[in-house]
């Protein structure tokens, strides 16, 4: 059955469908986005910071590797949340070789459910000729190593729920117009005292919007950190502070589209609430050891100087260099809007 039936089905049979769960089918059921499409490149539907740039991905490794020279230096789980097409791994795999004994020390872990994906990753991993790489569709640990978790445009994947005051708090839900054959949003008037309790918090904002699974997610990441030892560095857009708007986007083809268009066939996120992810660092008794933007993060620890470098090897470069850096670090682009989160155990 095609995904838009198997939608078509679901909210019919229950007059409407909450926006989580129209998001969940559309990204993660077996005919969904994210477990059979290739997303990722020029070509493609939308482009990362490794595809933009090899200066982020040494940045990002050099960083990895010098907290766990300093905190670990010993065997450990390296575990990289939704690797995409390989490209931050093989820039750490080639960075990390100044030190052999960081990759001979790591049991690596891709968490991949997407099956094209896997197929592009596996490659690389033969290429590199390395044996200690499995994959998994959980984040589960089985041996009691420290583990570093990294991650870039990971957690603004989840599904979320969106609510919006009126007189009375409102959630939105998805319903469907079968004689018309098309999809409308839909606000249900909110009665769970739970929930409410929870909204009385945002009735200033009159808006309020949560992923319920990004947060269990990264709760489970924080355990795991405090059971076994470890760091998580996590890079991702997103806010502090109140949102103004709904922050539900669907991109395909490099362009903004709507939501209930290309049903399966376009990527589907929202901008991450990094105040919820570093209380709940908290709560588990873990240390925020880096905030901030991705410009200034990425400054802080060398990218300037790398760019400098590059261009002195390759100066018939420094125009396509001085772009990338641009897109990584300009106020308009990605510098601002994306932040580097990096929480440790104690």
């Amino acid at each position: 059955m095609q995904l838009k039936n198997k939608i078509n089905l679901s909210i019919l049979k229950k007059k409407d469908l909450r926006l989580d769960k129209f998001i969940e089918y559309s990204l993660y059921l077996k005919e969904g986005y994210y477990s059979n499409k290739q997303p990722i490149g020029s070509k493609n539907d939308f482009i990362t910071s490794p595809e933009i740039s090899q200066m982020f991905g040494e940045i990002i490794s050099l960083f990895i590797l010098e907290k766990w020279s300093k905190e670990i230096n010993s065997k450990f789980n390296l575990v990289e949340l939704g690797p995409g097409k390989g490209t931050l791994f093989s820039d750490l795999y080639r960075t990390c070789r100044i030190d052999p004994n960081f990759i001979n020390n790591a049991n690596i872990i891709f968490v991949e459910k997407n099956k094209v994906l896997k197929k592009i990753q596996k490659k690389i991993i033969e290429n590199l000729s390395l044996k200690n790489v499995r994959w998994k569709n959980n984040i589960s640990i089985n041996n009691k190593l420290p583990v570093i978790f990294y991650s870039n445009e990971f957690f603004d994947c989840f599904p979320i729920r969106h609510f919006i005051y009126k007189k009375f708090w409102n959630e939105i839900f998805v319903s469907y117009n079968k004689s018309e054959n098309r999809y409308y949003f839909k606000q249900k008037k909110v009665f769970s005292k739970i929930l409410l309790n929870e909204l009385t918090k945002h009735k200033k904002n009159k808006i309020f919007e949560v992923s319920l699974q990004r947060n269990k997610y990264f709760n489970n990441i924080c355990k795991l950190i405090n059971k076994y030892n470890g760091f998580c560095l996590l890079v991702d857009y997103g806010y502090t502070g109140k949102i103004k708007n709904f922050t539900l986007q669907t991109i395909r083809n490099h362009n903004f589209t709507n939501l209930f268009d290309n049903i399966g066939e376009q990527d589907i996120s929202s901008h991450v609430n990094f105040d919820e992810l570093i209380e709940i660092a908290k709560k588990n008794n873990l240390k925020i050891d880096e905030f901030s933007n991705q410009k200034d993060f990425l400054v802080k620890y060398g990218i300037l100087e790398r760019k400098k470098m590059l261009i002195n090897k390759n100066p018939f470069k420094k125009t396509d260099i001085n772009i990338q850096i641009q897109k990584l670090i300009g106020n308009d682009q990605m510098g601002k809007l994306f932040k580097c989160l990096v929480i440790s155990n104690k």
